[in-house]
């Protein structure tokens, strides 16, 4: 079994961690190589497992600190006290498996085959963001980064559903992605409208012609069924109502449901300005889903050209939750968002799951 990678602050040694490379990946007899640096192995209608993404652990500040914080736990019911018993009292230990814990018990096993994500538990907002002051856990944070980046093709779902209604389609999607992308970073057809805005205005009509003419064509983004307007909640469940109970839109429609209001509960506390001007010169955070409608499709053409470069600066951590680890209000408030977050995974896994041909990645165990 896998598991969601916990890592505590001010790292020194760390061990083996996975890297982001190029892989092969086929489907329909065809095969060919993936977005370097981003997807991971198998067939395309697949997205990588949590295995492998490395461990990073150290001390926790002060020994007073980290107990202190140990404490807060114990008394918010999140940490053991028989698994501090079983640490030997070493602060740094509990913490580690307390957090094991926590989202091994928070739907960890569901998101296992489907997001390649860790989970980390700082003082600091990032790695290379190390205070000089020794950390006294008043200001702690929980991120999580992707360590690859997922990919789904979401047309043969848009097919089933335009055979019940022709604005099924994209309800469906629009749900789906935004229901994920309200709480993580998902890369669809908007990021490639974007990005396809951004070259345009960077060539010259008259010295880039060629390269003007090689770009995709905007118009084409998206298959015709997604231009449709997406029913109103109402609408949707009038429709959902008439499906037969084992109808496997009806099921695909209510676990897009499910994830959008699970979604829709999570409110990460606010950000200080002052960690966010530290991340002013990051990449953004690299997606943990690609979405496309048909293969090659331009959404996947323009994601090609933008994970050329998305490693190029450290990309910027998020989900970034900030908590005073002193006060078990704000602790716990922290650990709900992970929790929620967590959960959100969870239920846009069991959507996939429900997009035909949709696989769980199989991957062998690589060498250090």
């Amino acid at each position: 079994m896998s598991t969601v990678p916990t890592v505590l602050p001010n790292s020194g040694a760390r061990a083996s961690v996975q890297r982001l490379r190029a892989q092969d990946s086929g489907h329909e007899g065809a095969a060919r190589t993936r977005a370097p640096w981003l997807i991971a192995p198998g067939y395309s209608l697949s997205v990588p497992r949590l295995d492998q993404v490395g461990l990073r652990h150290s001390s926790f500040g002060s020994d007073a600190a980290a107990a202190q914080f140990a404490t807060v736990l114990i008394e918010l019911g999140i940490g053991s006290p028989s698994d501090w018993i079983a640490c030997g009292r070493e602060p740094a230990k509990f913490l580690r498996r307390t957090l094991d814990r926590f989202v091994k018990r928070h739907a960890e096993p569901a998101i296992d085959g489907a997001f390649d994500l860790s989970v980390t538990l700082s003082t600091d907002p990032h790695e290379w963001c190390e205070t000089e002051d020794e950390p006294d856990g008043s200001q702690m944070f929980i991120y999580m980064e992707a360590a690859s980046c997922g990919f789904v093709n979401l047309g043969p779902a848009l097919t089933l559903c335009e055979k019940e209604d022709p604005r099924l389609p994209v309800t469906f999607a629009r749900l789906f992605l935004r229901g994920l992308g309200r709480l993580f970073r998902i890369y669809d057809d908007r990021d490639a409208e974007e990005h396809l805005s951004l070259l345009e205005g960077s060539y010259d009509p008259e010295e880039d012609r060629e390269a003007l003419a090689a770009l995709p064509d905007r118009k084409n983004i998206l298959p015709a069924c997604m231009n449709q307007r997406p029913l109103g909640r109402r609408a949707l469940k009038a429709i959902l109502a008439r499906m037969a109970p084992r109808n496997r839109v009806l099921r695909l429609l209510q676990a897009t449901l499910e994830l959008d209001r699970i979604s829709r509960r999570v409110r990460f506390p606010e950000i200080p300005e002052t960690v966010r001007e530290m991340f002013c010169d990051c990449n953004p955070p690299v997606p943990i889903l690609l979405a496309i409608y048909r293969q090659g499709d331009a959404i996947e053409t323009c994601f090609d050209d933008e994970s050329q470069s998305m490693l190029e600066q450290t990309p910027e951590p998020w989900p970034l939750i900030p908590f005073d680890g002193t006060d078990p209000t704000s602790t716990k408030r922290a650990f709900g968002c992970l929790s929620g977050a967590l959960e959100t995974l969870a239920a846009a896994r069991r959507v996939l799951e429900l997009v035909p041909d949709w696989e769980a990645m199989r991957r062998e165990r690589q060498r250090p």
